[in-house]
């Protein structure tokens, strides 16, 4: 009788741990709807033109030197010259592409406000946003662990610096400081071309594999889905 009572206990214990993790199974697949393509796109833009609103607002107020100045009005004047047909198109690519160095060169600190602004939107604000920014906020989707464990601000720093070009960014304001023009060019273009590489590759990514996921995604192990009805207030952590 004892053995039977025993394990009929036993039988009962472990159909209820099977119950639970079916019901935990069923509550993360109704919960968990991947985000649509369209709606990262859109919130990949909203989130671009917002930030450039905010950047340029404040990096208004940062006085620009004599130099930077009469170099953005040479910049203008060969713009209007390649406009006119007085300036050919190999010397207005000269033109520009050297004075687009000199400019950074005298604009450093414009840049280091604009990459300072952009850590603020892109890793700050969503995590003490749900996993959301402005632009994901109005699409209804969030960033979140694929594991279900609590979003950390470091996943958001690393996703971000490959997804959103800070850390290229970080690369061509330390390399126009240290490196002559020619090979601050090279190097600064080569960088950007391997930045939009990543874009694309992501974007295709997101677009046609099952999980969804970016590059960025893949390598903090993060997804972009719906928002759940029942409202949330995830505040992440400044650790792993």
């Amino acid at each position: 009788m004892k053995k039977k009572v025993k394990f009929t206990y036993k039988e009962t214990t472990e159909d209820s741990n099977k119950n639970e993790k079916e019901k935990s199974s069923l509550k993360k697949s109704s919960t968990d709807i991947k985000a649509m393509f369209s709606q990262r796109i859109l919130a990949f833009l909203i989130d671009l033109v917002l930030l450039s609103m905010i950047t340029s607002l404040i990096t208004m107020f940062i006085p620009v030197n004599s130099t930077a100045t009469k170099l953005y009005e040479e910049q203008n004047q060969v713009l209007e010259g390649y406009v006119d047909g007085t300036v050919s198109m190999e010397e207005y690519v000269n033109q520009m592409v050297d004075l687009s160095y000199d400019i950074s060169k005298q604009t450093v600190i414009v840049s280091i406000v604009s990459i300072v602004i952009s850590l603020l939107y892109y890793v700050v604000y969503p995590c003490y946003n749900n996993g959301q920014t402005f632009g994901k906020k109005l699409m209804k989707i969030k960033i979140k662990k694929t594991d279900d464990k609590e979003l950390t601000m470091n996943d958001l720093l690393i996703r971000s610096m490959i997804n959103n070009s800070i850390l290229v960014n970080i690369i061509i304001v330390a390399l126009v400081l240290f490196l002559g023009k020619d090979l601050y060019l090279s190097t600064s273009s080569l960088l950007s071309g391997i930045q939009y590489l990543v874009l694309i590759i992501s974007l295709m990514m997101i677009a046609f594999t099952k999980n969804a996921q970016g590059l960025h995604d893949k390598v903090v192990n993060t997804e972009v889905v719906v928002v759940d009805t029942v409202k949330e207030d995830v505040l992440c952590t400044s650790g792993n």
